[in-house]
């Protein structure tokens, strides 16, 4: 916790740098980054030398294009002693896993100090939007977050929900914790917006109430501020890249942690295109060390603005971002179960390729999974008894293979594709 209160430190107050000096420092860690990875990391030695690059020849903001794009299937298909810095053993780095909205499982290790600096993502991004350390936070989520000492002191308390609760329990529980920062998924807050507002709930208004993993619509915003009382802010990150940008008060895009992000935006050929204009999202992390991400392809599609911005701040802003988003399985007793549990469920087998969930009707759910065919007996029994104890007895699922001859490798397979709810 030692480097995380340092990091919030040396970041107060830097969405507002000056643009020069912020300049300075994207290109300086930049530089060392790129310097890092060419002479420690085997997959970019390799690869920056067969573009032509050398730990000198990216100098500027203006050279990042010449580094070549780092797609998914780069990250999925090379050994981790290739991805890691020499000398850094897989087994002892944390791992986190991400199925992205393809469902394709992404393992990215992260050593001390990334872990630090995603836990510090997240502060970084509440410290920008007010938060106080005395703060009570309320996080509903589908795994249950870390608790640390100081937060028993009463220095930045919180309480965490399962996403596995109905919603009748979250709502209960956000009204006997009063909290005042308030976090949980776009679609996980827009159920409770509904339960809320359909039964007269009276729920005590956070100061801030943050939202991510899906778009943020109008019509869902519209609900949740009808029923928390406080317009949603919305937060952009991945699980590989931490949380990056945040939405600005004045709704005009979500900022970008220039300091520790560049984000570049490109089209379908690779090339930049001008500002305001929508292509793919393309980030590079100028602070991951054990297992670095220069130019990754992100899948997202959004716009990149860097004219001033009313709130002062001197970060550049993501406009019309398309993030990840799937539908929801509705089950007969009514709960409908959003794709967050089904990522953080299916991602922890690590024999699971792909998968795809599809419901067609309200009591039985397909569950497509590509896995070597040697695994898929010993791989079927466990993933069917992890899905019946949350759909429960009303509803089959059945477990059949997923043939992906003559699939489009560039198109986004959404994890969960409900019939049952509208697009």
């Amino acid at each position: 916790m030692i480097r995380v209160a340092w990091i919030l430190l040396q970041s107060r107050h830097g969405s507002r740098r000056p643009l020069p000096e912020l300049r300075r420092l994207e290109e300086r860690r930049l530089r060392a980054v790129v310097a890092h990875a060419w002479a420690h990391v085997p997959v970019h030695r390799r690869r920056l030398t067969d573009a032509g690059v050398g730990p000198d020849t990216v100098r500027t903001l203006a050279d990042v294009g010449k580094l070549p794009l780092t797609p998914k299937r780069l990250l999925r298909e090379t050994p981790p002693a290739e991805l890691l810095v020499r000398g850094v053993a897989p087994g002892r780095c944390h791992v986190v896993r991400t199925s992205g909205s393809t469902g394709e499982p992404l393992r990215v290790y992260l050593g001390p100090a990334e872990v630090d600096w995603h836990r510090a993502a997240g502060l970084r991004i509440l410290q920008d939007l007010g938060f106080r350390w005395r703060d009570r936070t309320l996080e509903i989520r589908a795994l249950t977050g870390s608790t640390f000492g100081v937060q028993r002191l009463g220095i930045a308390p919180k309480r965490w929900v399962s996403i596995l609760d109905p919603p009748g329990a979250q709502l209960r529980e956000i009204v006997e914790y009063r909290p005042d920062v308030l976090c949980a998924s776009v679609s996980t807050l827009d159920d409770l917006a509904r339960c809320a507002l359909a039964n007269g709930v009276a729920v005590p208004a956070p100061r801030l109430v943050v939202v991510d993993s899906e778009p943020l619509l109008p019509a869902a915003r519209a609900r949740i501020a009808r029923a928390f009382g406080r317009q949603p802010t919305d937060v952009y990150g991945l699980v590989e890249l931490s949380n990056f940008a945040w939405e600005c008060a004045h709704r005009t895009g979500l900022h970008v942690a220039a300091d520790t992000h560049l984000v570049e935006v490109v089209d379908d050929d690779d090339r930049p295109v001008p500002a305001g204009i929508p292509g793919r999202v393309v980030v590079t992390d100028l602070v991951a060390r054990t297992m670095p991400m220069l130019r990754y392809d992100t899948g997202d599609r959004a716009a990149l603005v860097d004219d001033p911005c009313p709130c002062g701040r001197t970060f550049p802003r993501l406009v019309g971002l398309v993030g990840r988003s799937a539908d929801a399985v509705r089950l007969p007793d009514g709960r409908r179960v959003h794709w967050p549990y089904f990522h953080e469920t299916l991602a922890r087998f690590e024999d699971l390729e792909r998968w795809q969930v599809i419901q067609e009707d309200l009591h039985r759910l397909r569950l497509r999974v590509l896995v070597r065919p040697e695994r898929r007996t010993a791989l079927v029994g466990p993933l069917a008894a992890e899905l019946a104890a949350l759909l429960g007895p009303d509803v089959t699922v059945d477990i059949e293979p997923w043939d992906v001859t003559g699939r489009d490798p560039t198109r986004k397979d959404r994890p969960v594709v409900s019939r049952l709810l509208p697009p």
